[in-house]
């Protein structure tokens, strides 16, 4: 039996999970966002105060608004892959990408590179311990929570395999299950980390986390799953 895969992630990246998906051979497969993804106003900090700029989400990139040329002169620490070439295509040169969070990007970092970072994140975010560095934070978009779609609640009437890309949308799916009277035994969660499994809890008829935080892993995870492998 061919189970449908439901992404729940902001849009831009969800159409980007759908297109390698359906490469992979995946026909079901819906998209329908938890959460819609809006700029919000931001101080500009002045680009000569800093040695670096950190970027944990294209979502930075898309949303920070013409003001973000101001620091193409800065050399971008991008979070993964699809991060790095949302700056490069800006016009940046990305000097790390990392392989699995904010955190390790600054950890793998070279003690005497980058000692003044701009991180330009989302207004919710993960505090990150820069270590002997200097770090300034600026919020530059918000990822607002919304209902769970109708193509979604249609997806989950009957058994689904559902990417989850982060632990606030764990937490929201689990919360608009509720509200809906759904119930999540039928369903089958793929996590992109340990974070977002242990947010998702338990009730589900499968959990499973991806092998590294990235999306190659976790539709490697979806094509057995999905085509009953």
């Amino acid at each position: 039996m061919t189970l449908p895969l439901l992404i729940l992630r902001p849009l831009d990246g969800a159409l980007q999970t759908e297109q390698r998906a359906r490469y992979l051979g995946l026909q079901a497969v819906v998209v329908d966002p938890l959460f819609t993804v809006e700029p919000i106003p931001w101080s500009y900090p002045v680009p000569e105060d800093f040695d670096g700029l950190m970027l944990t989400s294209a979502n930075a990139v898309t949303h920070a608004g013409d003001c973000l040329k101001s620091y193409r002169a800065l050399p971008v620490l991008a979070v993964g892959r699809a991060t790095a070439q949302a700056a490069a295509n800006a016009g940046f040169h990305v000097s790390e990408t990392g392989t699995s969070s904010g955190q390790q990007l600054l950890d793998d970092l070279q003690a005497d590179r980058c000692r003044r970072l701009l991180w330009l994140a989302g207004e919710q975010h993960s505090a990150l311990d820069p270590g002997e560095r200097e770090m300034t934070v600026v919020p530059v978009y918000r990822s607002r929570a919304i209902a769970l779609g109708e193509k979604a609640v249609a997806c989950l009437k009957q058994e689904t395999v559902v990417l989850l890309h982060s632990a606030r949308a764990a937490r929201h799916l689990v919360a608009e299950l509720e509200r809906l009277h759904m119930e999540p035994g039928p369903h089958h969660i793929l996590a992109f980390s340990a974070k977002v499994a242990a947010a998702a809890g338990a009730g589900w008829k499968s959990l499973q986390v991806a092998d590294r935080p990235d999306d190659e892993s976790l539709l490697s995870l979806a094509t057995r799953l999905c085509q009953g492998e």
